[in-house]
């Protein structure tokens, strides 16, 4: 239902450096993923409500914002979500960022797995936000890689899911998760709609969501996690 942007570097650079003029085709995306927009960078997030092409506090961070790493998601709200503040991502907790894109039915399947400790934290009623708090309770249990994993198989093998795709950011690492559910295309604007895209261009590695131009990147197949270790950009891909 969204559209996810995310880079890591090795230098500080705003999105408009690392991106370029293709980053005005990815807020274009806007036009129909309308519910406002969230962007993350070092532990600080920027949220409107406003559709990112129509917001010139979006184009102005991404401009003036030098960072060495920033999640960007555009939000399509699913049906029976509110739109408002609280229900945009990205969210963050301690040093960990997080979006995700799909929905989840029921919207509460996650809570199950979220350990007491975080349940205080949850302000929305997103099942995305309730999938932050699982992955979360998860890592502190069996670490960043494996918690995401684990936390992905356990939500995927008893949901009803469109996709569980997202992007997970520490000061060490970015993950992608390519998850969707090729038997439920409700939401599907093309064949392509749920896959993730990557690309390493010098001393940044970008990866995002399709259909803005970016189809010429590497595919990160569903079912597979994309691993970067921010200080070097080496990378790793393994199957869920």
């Amino acid at each position: 239902m969204c559209r996810l942007l995310a880079f890591t570097s090795t230098e500080r650079k705003s999105f408009y450096d690392v991106v370029g003029t293709e980053f005005d085709n990815f807020v274009a995306l806007a036009a129909e993923h309308k519910d406002g927009w969230g962007f993350a960078h070092d532990g600080q997030i920027l949220k409107d409500l406003k559709p990112a092409h129509e917001s010139p506090e979006l184009s102005a961070s991404a401009d003036s914002v030098k960072t060495d790493g920033a999640l960007l998601h555009l939000r399509l709200a699913s049906k029976g979500i509110t739109v408002n503040i609280d229900n945009n991502h990205p969210f963050t907790h301690g040093t960990t960022t997080f979006m995700h894109n799909g929905t989840i039915r029921p919207g509460n399947t996650a809570e199950q797995f979220i350990n007491e400790k975080y349940k205080g934290f949850i302000q929305g009623t997103t099942d995305s936000e309730r999938f932050f708090y699982a992955v979360l309770s998860a890592i502190d249990e069996l670490g960043l890689v494996e918690g995401v994993r684990s936390t992905v198989n356990s939500i995927r093998a008893i949901a009803d899911y469109t996709a569980l795709n997202i992007m997970v950011q520490t000061p060490e690492t970015l993950i992608a998760v390519c998850e969707f559910n090729e038997a439920n295309k409700s939401e599907w604007s093309a064949e392509d709609h749920y896959e993730l895209r990557f690309t390493q261009r010098g001393s940044d590695m970008v990866v995002a969501s399709t259909g803005w131009g970016n189809g010429d990147w590497n595919h990160l197949d569903n079912h597979q996690m994309l691993i970067v270790d921010r200080s070097t950009l080496k990378y790793t891909i393994s199957s869920l």
